[in-house]
């Protein structure tokens, strides 16, 4: 057998009895899909919650026309014992009602002042005051929705008032903006799924560190690089089957991931969302096209800082830090407004997240651009794995 080969086996049998490894390439990739769905339940839960409103409404009296307009559109008032006035609301009634809100005993409610009608009838404007608490970000689709009829009412009651005078409302009017959507409903829940991409580099970095680790900084801990230098093996065939066995576990922690996520994201009613979801034989094959190379980049990474540690402890503050790497072309794609452009995929992890991106969207991207982004990645693995089977020819690394 190559020596790698017996390296490898040697590294994996002792990672399959670690577990710290074995927990590194489970516990991610099981919990990224656990918050995806719970996060998911929320928004629609969010959404199901806006199309049951109870409105505290204090002056609701004065407005008949307007509770009529909101119950129409399924709004429920229920009555608020408030001082209300003609010139509107005390200061000692907004402080009342602050008070309420910030106790939690209402989300939100709605002024209404005495001379409404007066003052609707003679078409002057008028002032009613929507009060809410902007920090609870439950409340916020159902504030906006009550905003939005108000408006709606006013607009209907502007065209009344000009039809009265004789006037075509389209005076009024001069531009209509007709707003169409050219994205597809696949395009819009890469919109909304752009986590994704990141959570799947996550899992290459995060599911083979602890094979990365150990096999580098915890060798030199247990002082049993020494005497695994003596054997007649190549430091490159050495460093190779250590490589290799962590990338495993990143690919496999890779393919749980994305199975998981795609078995969320099934169970989910992503139509109440106005969005579709769809994977099928081109996308898989298109993500394990990226995602395999991001395995072996990210290991031979890890395999070449662990090289420098001293110790276990070292390692893991050294590769900690290098955890937030795959934030970073997350965060370059939300900020991106050009698109996915060709020196993309020269940069390792941005050219995937892109690539992904455009996967999930339902833009599966021509062939040659996976394979130039594939042979980047490899080349910048090949040249981590050269550099730290150098490193291991110097004494300084080895008995230090």
């Amino acid at each position: 057998m190559k020596s790698f080969v017996v390296v490898l086996l040697k590294e994996l049998s002792d990672a399959s009895r670690d577990r710290r490894a074995v927990l590194s390439l489970f516990l991610f990739p099981v919990l990224a899909p656990l918050l995806i769905y719970f996060m998911f339940n929320k928004i629609i839960d969010l959404g199901e919650d806006a199309l049951d409103i109870e409105l505290p409404v204090a002056g609701a009296e004065f407005a008949p026309d307007l509770i009529d307009f909101m119950q129409q559109n399924g709004i429920s008032i229920k009555p608020l014992d408030l001082d209300v006035s003609n010139n509107g609301f005390s200061a000692a009634t907004s402080v009342q009602l602050k008070t309420a809100i910030e106790n939690r005993d209402y989300d939100f409610a709605l002024l209404i002042p005495a001379d409404f009608a007066r003052q609707v009838a003679a078409s002057v404007t008028v002032n009613v005051e929507l009060h809410h608490d902007s920090s609870r970000t439950g409340g916020g689709i159902k504030v906006a929705r009550v905003q939005n009829l108000i408006e709606a009412w006013g607009k209907e009651t502007s065209v009344l008032r000009l039809m009265l005078r004789g006037v075509d409302p389209a005076v009024a009017r001069p531009v209509n903006v007709g707003r169409i959507d050219v994205a597809s409903d696949q395009a819009r829940a890469q919109a909304l799924l752009n986590m994704i991409p990141m959570f799947v580099i996550m899992a290459a970095f995060m599911s083979g560190v602890g094979i990365a680790v150990d096999a580098t900084a915890g060798e030199r801990e247990r002082k049993s690089l020494e005497p695994l230098l003596v054997n007649p093996v190549q430091r490159s065939q050495l460093i190779i089957g250590k490589w290799l066995a962590a990338a495993l576990f990143s690919i496999m922690g890779l393919i749980t991931v994305m199975a998981l996520n795609v078995l969320a994201l099934s169970q989910l009613p992503l139509e109440m969302l106005g969005i579709s979801f769809y994977i099928g034989a081109n996308e898989v094959a298109g993500i394990l096209l990226v995602t395999i190379p991001l395995a072996l980049f990210a290991t031979s990474l890890q395999i070449f800082i662990g090289i420098f540690a001293r110790s276990f402890k070292d390692a893991q503050v050294y590769i900690g830090l290098m955890s937030l790497l795959p934030m970073l072309p997350f965060l370059y794609n939300t900020l991106n407004n050009n698109g996915r452009e060709l020196w993309m995929s020269l940069v390792p992890m941005l050219g995937q997240n892109m690539l992904l991106a455009d996967v999930v969207s339902g833009r599966t991207p021509a062939m040659p651009d996976f394979v130039l982004a594939g042979i980047c990645l490899l080349a910048w693995s090949a040249g981590f794995i050269a550099l730290a089977s150098r490193l291991l020819k110097r004494e300084s690394i080895i008995f230090s």
